[in-house]
């Protein structure tokens, strides 16, 4: 992951802005790098990746100085057709013209069976063959050449449409001066038509298959409910297209419906499945005061929701933004396809003139030399290659996200891969962060209550999980809390505030010693608690002991990890007997505890070994903001929460800590999907164009071949959606 200092530093600042667009046309991975490099040429835009899955650009630029209409005409310079991508749609399907399938096939087939089986035809017959096979090549394989023209035109470059143009062409017209000027010809019109018939099929299958890659967004998108039932008090509840919603409208949701909104409970109970954001099953109760999700499925209770949140700004609509990019990323292991794929088509177009040279020089019949020569134009057709790496990370990254788990881009999913070091948060991490209080124990001459009122005084302002239960206990006790001011969080330590013109520390020792104030000896604090201490005007009033929950499936969590070769360690503020208590009830043995977080960084740093070990962090998405930035992997826990959307390389959607090694499992797995699909792909142009040249493939078999090559690369990408 690329190191930030904060986690603000990952999100664009206003001088950058993103644009998705939709792409039509393209067909492989040369298509792919020339899209990347016409938008690259354009002043003003940082970054663009281009993904031949999705048939998508995304596009980082400076809206003062190029306007998506500039990257529009970009796209069209380098021979394609744009659009900007309509927010909350999904991503565009490549066009498969199952018309021009059946056409070719009707044509085709009889075509091939009367050539193979009916070797001396009258030249009647040759002539039906030719008109027949031109229906096909030009009529139902107009797009080979529109896009090798467009290619041409656009930049005097070459894609895969070059190759197959250039191959059925040249079968048709060699096929037709035999027939024009021999006494016995040698014809190919069978072969012409029946590769742009295999093409054809090749590519519809393949559409197939990447719509269902890409069903994980759609899913997603189908989530989003098209309307909403607006309540208002002049009158009766109102059914209204969700896009008229406004922040602060209040909308009902009876049982059984979708919420329509971001928002808060205002009236009302029920409970709420979450399973296709977080991936948690079971159902989330939700009471006056608590967020609700748009897009989550309402149980039986009926609700009142304030709208906080509509349109691009719900989490849903962030989720599926967030989801988009990472598939359109590209890993590192992407950048030698895109190397080779840039220079791939104009070598074949060499070696396919070195073929046909090469055959007539030693004497072989044209015929020979043109089919030999054909055959490497088809064969090497970079589609496996291009399809190779997008379609594993999509399939891979939907899958994650159907499972609870938002991997940020490409990157974090091939980082995630090599993790051999899951480095976790205590609070809130490993353990509930619903602390509660378990002992208050006041110093001689202080009343229990005079301490416990001064302690939630100090941490009135508190939004951590510890201050906000003693908060609670004092309320819960009937304790009057007097009013503090000046309040100041004290990194790693505690708070100090100031009641009654007085300053009261509230914390750990550090902070007492740095207060000049003496602790008492000979006190037992309860085994695995958290302790308070508490000062007023330099006078130590007691200490208040918290206790935390282990969160539940932590110590599966950590066995999961454990079996599949990954170490664990803990970082933790809190105490060391707290924090080595969890430690051993969890199977935890490197335990770092009373940790600053400029100390947890520096943990990270000794962890990471320089570089040696590949070290993931899993905190709370807030706190360890640092920490999570500074490990190669930062795995953020929360509910979708601004802070883990924005800077977490992988965030938790739910609670479950199991989506750590399921998010490393994933990952592992995705990476072996793209280094099987990058090797055959490979090898299948490495082996089939000598075989092409030296004459021991025929066009047919050729184009067979490379249009099954392309459908097995999605079809065992697709084996990512059985990862559970």
């Amino acid at each position: 992951m690329t190191t930030v200092s904060d986690p603000e530093a990952s999100i664009p600042q206003r001088d950058s802005r993103r644009a998705v667009l939709d792409v039509e046309g393209m067909h492989c991975a040369a298509c792919v790098g020339r899209v990347e490099r016409f938008l690259g040429k354009v002043e003003g835009v940082s970054a663009a990746d281009v993904s031949l899955a999705t048939n998508q650009a995304h596009v980082q630029y400076d809206p003062g100085r190029v306007a998506e209409s500039d990257l529009i005409a970009a796209i069209e310079r380098a021979g394609y057709l744009a659009r900007v991508h309509p927010e909350g749609t999904a991503a565009p399907e490549q066009e498969a013209s199952a018309t021009d399938l059946w056409i070719a096939g009707a044509i085709a087939v009889p075509a091939l069976i009367a050539g193979m089986l009916w070797m001396a035809r009258p030249a009647w017959a040759e002539w039906i063959l030719c008109a027949a096979s031109a229906v096909v090549i030009f009529g139902c394989g107009r797009s080979f050449f529109a896009g090798a023209w467009s290619a041409l035109r656009a930049g005097g470059s070459a894609t895969m449409d070059t190759l197959i143009a250039l191959g059925s062409l040249a079968a048709w017209t060699f096929s037709l001066s035999e027939l024009a000027f021999s006494h016995a010809p040698v014809t190919y019109f069978e072969t012409g038509s029946t590769i742009v018939t295999l093409i054809l099929m090749g590519r519809f299958l393949e559409a197939r298959a990447r719509h269902r890659a890409v069903a994980s967004v759609r899913a997603l998108i189908s989530l989003a409910p098209r309307t909403a039932l607006r309540v208002d008090e002049t009158g009766p509840p109102l059914e209204v297209p969700v896009a008229t919603i406004r922040v602060g409208d209040l909308v009902r949701v009876r049982p059984g419906e979708q919420v329509a909104v971001d928002g808060v409970v205002v009236s009302g109970s029920t409970s709420v499945d979450e399973a296709l954001l977080t991936g948690e099953s079971v159902p989330v109760a939700k009471n006056v005061g608590v967020p609700v999700v748009g897009g989550t499925l309402n149980g039986s209770g009926s609700i009142d929701v304030r709208a906080t949140a509509v349109g691009s700004a719900t989490v849903l609509a962030r989720l599926v933004r967030l989801v988009e990019e990472a598939q359109a990323s590209k890993p590192p292991v992407q950048r030698l396809a895109d190397k080779i794929s840039a220079v791939f088509v104009p070598v074949v177009l060499i070696i396919a003139a070195l073929t046909l040279a090469g055959w007539l020089f030693a004497g072989a019949a044209h015929a020979i030399a043109v089919r030999n020569a054909v055959a490497v134009l088809v064969i090497a057709c970079p589609c496996a290659l291009g399809l190779a790496t997008p379609t594993a990370i999509i399939v891979g990254v939907g899958r994650a996200a159907s499972l609870g788990v938002l991997v940020r881009n490409a990157q974090a999913l091939e980082a995630a891969a090599r993790v051999r070091l899951v480095v976790f948060d205590k609070t809130g991490t490993l353990t509930e962060g619903r602390f509660r209080v378990v002992d208050v124990h006041a110093a001689d001459g202080v009343a229990r209550d005079d301490l416990l009122a001064i302690a939630a005084a100090a941490q009135h302002g508190s939004e951590h999980p510890i201050g906000a239960a003693i908060v609670r206990q004092a309320l819960d006790d009937g304790v009057s809390v007097p009013s503090s001011t000046g309040f100041e969080a004290v990194h790693g330590e505690g708070v100090r505030v100031i009641v009654d013109g007085a300053v009261v520390l509230a914390g750990n020792p550090a902070l007492m010693a740095a207060g000049a104030v003496s602790l008492p000896s000979g006190v037992d604090d309860p085994p695995a608690a958290t302790i308070v201490h508490v000062a007023h005007a330099g006078r130590y009033l007691g200490r208040v002991a918290l206790a935390d929950q282990i969160r539940q499936g932590a110590r599966e969590a950590i066995a999961a990890l454990k079996a599949r070769g990954v170490d664990v360690a803990m970082l933790t503020g809190d105490s060391v007997l707290v924090a080595r208590e969890i430690g051993a009830a969890l199977g935890i043995q490197d335990v770092r505890a009373s940790l600053r977080p400029e100390e947890k960084l520096a943990a990270i740093d000794a962890l990471r070994a320089g570089g040696t070990t590949v070290v993931a962090m899993v905190g709370d998405g807030v706190n360890d903001a640092a920490a999570l930035a500074r490990a190669d992997v930062g795995i953020a826990m929360g509910q979708a929460t601004d802070v883990a959307l924005e800077a977490a390389d992988v965030t938790l959607l739910g609670a479950d800590l199991s989506g750590v090694e399921r998010t490393i499992r994933l990952s592992r797995r995705t990476v072996t999907i793209i280094r099987q699909n990058l090797f055959w792909a490979f090898a299948f142009n490495s082996i089939g164009i000598p075989l092409a040249a030296f004459g021991h493939l025929n066009p047919m078999i050729a184009a067979f071949a490379m249009a099954f090559s392309s459908v097995a690369v999605v079809t065992n990408s697709l084996r990512l959606r059985r990862v559970g």
